[in-house]
């Protein structure tokens, strides 16, 4: 063996275990390292293992029924995960007024939260059971002479579900907010949740408000 083959070999070995190992981390899921029981998806199709359980599915196949779609997406809009007939289940908005919080529900599970601002101890947020009564895009506050977006009416008394406030300027009110007691009654939804919660909700889907 030359000065020079006893050099290169030892190289070569370390870089193939070098190699070796960046192409195991390469493979592993990233789930593997940073999920917590409360976020593992293991089969990745968008609904979280703790909600498998809950809706009876199977969390190692994507499709627990066979219907070509997903069970994530399945839930998300609605239909059950776990039947190839389009059996749909109930959607609702359950609010928390203790923890300034809305729930996103289906079949009454929880599929996600986001933080809200309900009314001040002046002027709270009504407690009971509504229901979405219409829906406007882009709604005016002659009142506050501001403009509430995804604008969701549902208790009949001027509440409604929306977006943070928008001064006709433009400026958005209310972002450092999300998550204590800030409006007048209504309840405010950060951007994109708004939206997101407007487009899911149709006319009529209950809303339940809790203190």
């Amino acid at each position: 063996m030359t000065a020079l083959s006893s050099i290169v070999s030892p190289w070569r070995s370390w870089f193939w275990l070098l190699l070796s190992a960046t192409l195991l981390v390469i493979a592993t899921p990233a789930y593997a390292a940073t999920s917590t029981p409360e976020t593992l998806d293991t089969d990745g199709d968008g609904l979280i293992d703790v909600l498998e359980v809950k809706f009876g599915t199977d969390p190692l196949n994507k499709d627990t029924d066979g219907d070509s779609f997903e069970d994530g997406l399945e839930v998300g809009m609605a239909y059950s995960p776990t039947s190839t007939e389009p059996i749909q289940l109930g959607k609702s908005i359950f609010i928390k007024l203790k923890t300034q919080t809305m729930e996103k529900r289906v079949a009454g599970i929880a599929i996600k939260s986001f933080k809200i601002s309900g009314g001040l101890p002046k002027t709270p947020t009504p407690v009971g059971k509504f229901k979405v009564l219409s829906k406007n895009t882009r709604a005016w506050s002659s009142a506050s002479k501001l403009w509430m977006p995804y604008w969701m009416a549902f208790s009949g008394r001027g509440h409604g579900i929306h977006e943070l406030p928008e001064w006709p300027g433009g400026k958005k009110e209310g972002a450092n907010h999300l998550g204590r007691p800030a409006s007048h009654g209504c309840v405010r939804l950060g951007i994109g949740s708004a939206k997101e919660m407007y487009d899911w909700a149709p006319v009529g889907t209950p809303v339940i408000v809790e203190n």
